[in-house]
């Protein structure tokens, strides 16, 4: 969150609307709160991933982002009242057999995942349903929580346990790039979630867990075994059952896409 503040600042300042939309938005209870709830949203999303990555269960998070689009559907139906096709119910199923043979063949419920995407797809939801843009209101989301994350820093500095400045310089330089990395990709897509039907929300964003996951088995080394890879199947499948009913929709003409 510290290094994705310049980052935003500097995006926000170069445009007059931006510029507006913030102050609009610091002085609009209802905005304010949203993006304060969106804010703890996204933060717990950052916090179980990072916490993922460094404790090699990067597979298992890569299974929240797969399933982050079929919970977009889920949402969609609930929130929004949107259609819920034949294949997207097969889809959904597909993907809850996966998961659910994954729980009892190994014995432990994948909570990283399970929370990385019920988290991602909240925050989806959340900054649908706001007036702000994505740049600014995420600039918002990151000064509401600034002063607990200076307090943080400054308590691991204090514990000698703070990384920024007490290791190598390629280190130091890593993490401040980690604020360009993590803005650009959150900011298209909350933009994304804003224009699009929340059904319509992630094709493209299989890329994501995709590289996750292909980053976790081939180049950590994180085991894999049978039973975690037919329960990853089963999401798979449902995926592939969504996007094909998605495309075929969008192809077809007269139809809608939800």
């Amino acid at each position: 969150m510290l290094w994705s503040l310049p980052v935003l600042l500097l995006l926000v300042l170069l445009s007059q609307r931006r510029r507006s939309q913030v102050k609009n938005a610091l002085l609009s209870w209802y905005e304010l709160r949203w993006l304060a709830l969106s804010g703890l949203v996204i933060c717990l999303n950052w916090g179980i991933y990072i916490w993922a990555v460094a404790n090699q269960r990067v597979v298992e998070a890569s299974m929240g982002y797969f399933l982050t689009p079929l919970l977009n559907v889920v949402a969609g139906v609930v929130v929004f009242k949107e259609k819920l096709t034949r294949l997207n119910i097969v889809a959904i199923i597909f993907a809850a057999a996966g998961v659910a043979y994954y729980i009892f063949t190994t014995a432990t419920i994948p909570w990283i995942g399970l929370l990385v995407g019920l988290s991602f797809a909240a925050y989806g939801l959340m900054r649908k349903q706001m007036k702000t843009n994505a740049v600014p209101g995420l600039l918002v989301e990151i000064l509401l929580l600034l002063p607990f994350t200076l307090a943080l820093i400054a308590w691991l500095h204090y514990q000698g346990e703070a990384m920024f400045l007490n290791t190598a310089l390629d280190t130091d330089l890593l993490l401040v790039l980690s604020g360009l990395v993590t803005v650009i990709p959150l900011t298209l897509f909350t933009a994304g979630t804003r224009m699009l039907p929340m059904t319509t929300v992630g094709i493209l964003f299989y890329v994501t867990p995709s590289l996750q996951f292909l980053s976790g088995v081939v180049v950590l080394g994180e085991a894999f075994n049978y039973n975690k890879l037919v329960g990853f199947i089963g999401i798979w499948i449902g995926l592939a059952i969504f996007s094909y009913d998605l495309l075929t929709r969008k192809a077809t003409p007269g139809s809608t896409a939800v």
